[in-house]
């Protein structure tokens, strides 16, 4: 999510003082910068570490240490950055105080020091350097770089060990960005290393070169006057778009009937969107929806022929009080291949409606996010009669020159990693010039020992000529094993003179099998690829549903894992090319090799054995049996038991019940059994016969809470309380009846699921499978029938935008704990983002009912100018604050707040 308005308070200065504790320090040593590097921070040149004739670019840079966040700095970091010079760039290093700043003493903590800095425009950046002492109980343990080129959304560019030894000063450590990055502001999180008292920093300085001004790749016509006149910038990349007309974002008819080649200024022949005109004074040049589509999409996909590094995008749309008229807000995802895309945030509308004009609501790129095709999904305000657009324009830079004359060896291929989570990983080289370079294809390289070159060794697959990933130049890996090291490369094929061998190589290690480190990891799903159980077969179609459903789980962008009980190799790798892994049943010790190789990690033996009415001593024979067999092939396995089909205490030898058996069939209270399996395994449904929450009606989500703490007690009472918890079914269904689970509307059904994970996350559940992905057919009162995220027919419901607009916001933050101020029937949870800079809060009234209950408002406190709340309802909106307030509208669809400081409820109406 992008903030519409720079919050400022963010990059405001920060008063320094002197002071920190008096300790001897070795002699400070003199280090230079490389040659031939040119610095772009703002250190002061002449002195010991940047002598004069130091290259340096007067960029007028500034930073600030980040007060708030995950890597909030230290206290005393700050207190002790000088009143002179800031002691970041000032050019001096340690011993002096002057010229260092410290953390506090807090042995066997961890401390950090968090930098943002401001280059004041965007150039191209190749490293990253930070002085840290080594000596008197001081070491920085490593340094991570981020960066943004709007100040509001970061990517994370890579990290930096320290290898240097004890006792040699303030050493300097670097980073080399490889690619490099095209960025303005550069955020740098130093950590202390937990053992040592202190982390004493001397400076921070940035390296790189000047860019060209970005110009318009989308290829916009030039006006003799207007915002794109005959002196903007423009590159000749012959751009096209389309308006997409598949699910899950159908634009609507009226806008492509709108789209009219040749009514568009005098240009002749050229489409609405690019046709150069921003005044959009004649509703020749305009493209509108049907009247009355409020809270609809308008998605268009531009390729731009070429890969570039996005700078800037203009969305001109309509506001309007009468109807009224607005987009409130749209997505941006990029590409490199047209069929794997990343999201690079949200953008609200912050134009007034008042304004009765087509206005601007520009976004920016994100730095190594690069495209050839750049995908904008508008929303219509949920209130707004008509979606009306007008000009699209997409800036950005070259990535490089396909004229240059072709080279006989190719140059090593430089190359980006994103883990998506244990198994999946993503490879993305397409900064490289591979016309330039004369390559026609690429091999891939994983390997778990360090290597200089490739001879001998066998690419774990090939980017061959004229294949997606050689074209893209991007790739997915989806068979990493959990908590292992890795070393990647990614080598160039002559067209003529074979592979170039020497390499090198990326290092990275996998997390566990649960994660845990984002709140992303909990993302998962239940979809039987051919159906099961009540399941209605497709008929001659059913290879047509599968392969929808596929593409928009892919579209989902961040589920990790589907549960299924069969091992098909065709599936696997059907699955895992769309980033979804699986979470199998356990059918004896033949199927864990081949299914480890596939990446997954997690087996299971039961569904429901409490509701089956199993012997709970039989059970644990069971477990016993297949845990002993399972580790013997692999101990990073996992077995997850028994998907308890009830978490409560209603009926004798069921739910909790049952459990308590399963524990004590061992006759030492669960002594034994607990070591029969390695993760709890609950199906946590707020079945229809639940008591109500107080003041709530039966079967909401809140009921969840008290449900998993029964679970927790549970476990505890019989020695298992440090066991991680899953969820491999959870769901609301929109049937007509209402024996098992309370029935939902379609629009109930996407808020509980919302709400659901929310208090998932809150109480630690570590994986989370909703059931299920597709409805299961078409009989209306047919619970089963009715579960899906998708209809029968491929329509994804209200639930599946819901799940969509869930995993942007927050699949990439941390948890930080309950909001403050709220209570029964008002719920809020509070996470922080580094990729967004920014907290973002859920906010919600589980006493609302879709059609009856009135709508309340929360007083928000905030430091901010304003905040940006996107709803699981699809909506976006800006709103400034007022005397330090602001009024958030309250509903059961949960609203996510989004601040550079972290807010407080001082009262709800």
């Amino acid at each position: 999510m992008r903030m519409t308005k720079k919050i400022c308070a963010l990059l405001c200065a920060i008063g320094m003082m002197l002071g920190c504790a008096s300790v001897a320090m070795p002699a400070r040593q003199q280090v230079m910068a490389a040659a031939d590097e040119t610095l772009l921070s703002g250190n002061a040149v002449g002195g010991a570490l940047f002598p004069a004739g130091t290259a340096a670019i007067h960029t007028g840079a500034s930073y600030v240490w980040l007060k708030e966040g995950t890597y909030a700095t230290d206290a005393q970091l700050i207190a002790s950055d000088g009143d002179g010079a800031p002691d970041m760039t000032d050019g001096g290093n340690g011993p002096e105080e002057e010229f260092s700043s410290s953390t506090g003493d807090a042995a066997g903590t961890a401390a950090y020091g968090t930098l943002i800095y401001d280059l004041q425009t965007a150039y191209r950046v190749s490293s990253v350097k930070v002085w840290a002492d080594t000596g008197n109980g001081s070491r920085m343990n490593q340094f991570e770089v981020y960066a943004s080129l709007d100040g509001l959304t970061y990517n994370r560019i890579g990290a930096q060990e320290n290898t240097r030894a004890a006792g040699q000063g303030f050493a300097p450590v670097t980073y080399a960005i490889k690619p490099t990055v095209y960025a303005r502001y550069i955020k740098i999180i130093m950590h202390k290393d937990p053992l040592m008292p202190v982390m004493r920093l001397g400076e921070a300085a940035i390296f790189g070169e000047v860019l060209e001004p970005m110009a318009l790749l989308s290829n916009n016509v030039l006006k003799a006057s207007g915002e794109y006149n005959t002196t903007t910038p423009k590159i000749a990349t012959g751009a096209s778009y389309e308006w997409l007309t598949e699910v899950p974002f159908v634009t609507d008819s009226d806008i492509i009937k709108t789209d009219n080649d040749s009514k568009n200024d005098g240009a002749g022949g050229v489409p609405d969107l690019i046709d150069g005109s921003t005044t959009q004074t004649n509703a020749d040049y305009i493209m509108t929806s049907v009247w009355g589509r409020k809270g609809n999409y308008a998605a268009v996909v531009f390729n731009l022929k070429d890969v570039y590094q996005i700078g800037k995008i203009d969305v001109w749309t309509g506001v309007a009080t009468s109807g009224p008229l607005s987009m409130d807000g749209y997505e941006v995802l990029v590409s490199t291949d047209g069929v794997n895309y990343s999201s690079l945030g949200y953008t609200t509308n912050a134009n007034k409606r008042s304004l009765n004009a087509i206005v601007n609501s520009p976004s920016y790129g994100v730095p190594g996010k690069h495209a050839k095709y750049v995908k904008i999904i508008m929303h219509n305000a949920n209130d707004s009669q008509m979606l009306r657009i007008g000009e699209v324009a997409i800036w950005g830079w070259k990535l490089y020159d396909p004229t240059l004359p072709k080279k006989t060896t190719p140059d090593q291929v430089e190359f980006m990693t994103e883990l998506k989570n244990y198994s999946t990983l993503y490879l993305d080289w397409s900064g490289y010039n591979g016309v330039v370079n004369n390559v026609n294809k690429y091999g891939i390289y994983i390997e778990t020992a360090p290597f200089a070159s490739t001879e001998g060794l066998t690419p774990k697959f090939t980017a061959e000529a004229k294949s997606i990933e050689q074209v893209g130049k991007y790739a997915t890996y989806f068979a990493l094993k959990p908590e292992t090291t890795y070393y990647v490369a990614v080598t160039p094929f002559h067209s003529t003179g074979g592979e170039r061998k020497d390499v090198e190589t990326l290092k990275l290690t996998t997390p566990s099998v649960l994660g845990g480190e984002r709140v992303g990891d909990i993302f998962a799903i239940n979809d039987s690829p051919y159906g099961g159980g009540n399941y209605v077969h497709h008929g001659e179609n059913e290879d047509v549903f599968l392969m929808t459903k596929l593409r928009l789980l892919r579209d989902l962008g961040g589920v990790n894992k589907n549960r299924w009980w069969d091992h098909s190799s065709a599936m696997k790798s059907l699955y895992g090319k769309s980033g979804v892994n699986f979470h199998y049943f356990y059918h004896g010790p033949g199927y864990v090799q081949s299914d480890n190789d596939g990446g997954a990690y997690t087996f299971s033996t039961y569904n429901e054995p409490d509701l089956a009415n199993r012997n709970p001593s039989d059970v644990a024979a069971a477990l016993k049996a297949n845990h002993d067999s399972l580790k013997a092939v692999s101990s990073k396995s996992l077995l997850v038991e028994p998907a308890l089909g009830g978490v409560d205490r209603l009926a004798a030898g069921k739910g909790l019940n049952w459990l308590d058996n399963l524990y004590n069939s061992d006759g030492q209270n669960g002594a034994l059994v607990k070591n029969y399996f390695d993760v709890m395994d609950v199906h946590p449904y707020v079945k229809y016969e639940y008591p109500a929450v107080p003041g709530l009606i039966q079967g909401t989500p809140e009921k969840l809470p008290e449900m998993l703490q029964a679970l927790k007690d549970t476990m505890v009472s019989h020695g298992d309380g440090d066991k991680p918890i899953i969820m491999t079914e959870i769901g609301w269904s929109t049937y007509t009846g209402g024996s098992y689970l309370k029935a939902v509307d379609r629009a109930t059904q996407r808020n509980y699921l919302a709400r659901a994970y929310l208090h998932a996350i809150a109480n630690g559940i570590r994986t989370v499978h909703w059931y299920d992905f597709a409805d299961d057919g078409t009989e209306t009162n047919n619970l089963e029938h009715n579960l899906g995220l998708i209809d029968w027919n491929g329509k994804p419901k209200e639930s599946y935008y819901g799940y969509y607009t869930l995993i942007r916001v927050i699949k990439d933050s941390k948890y930080l704990g309950q909001l403050s101020g709220v209570a029964n029937p008002y719920y809020g949870y509070q996470f922080w983002d580094e990729n967004k800079n920014r907290y973002i809060t859920a906010l919600w009234d589980a006493s609302w009912q879709t059609s009856s209950s009135p709508t309340r408002k929360a007083h928000i406190e905030t430091t901010d100018p304003g905040v940006d709340v996107v709803g699981i309802d699809g909506s976006y909106k800006f709103i400034p604050a007022v005397a330090g307030i602001v009024d958030v509208p309250l509903t059961g669809a949960p609203a996510f707040i989004y601040s550079t400081t972290g807010v407080n409820v001082s009262s709800i109406n």
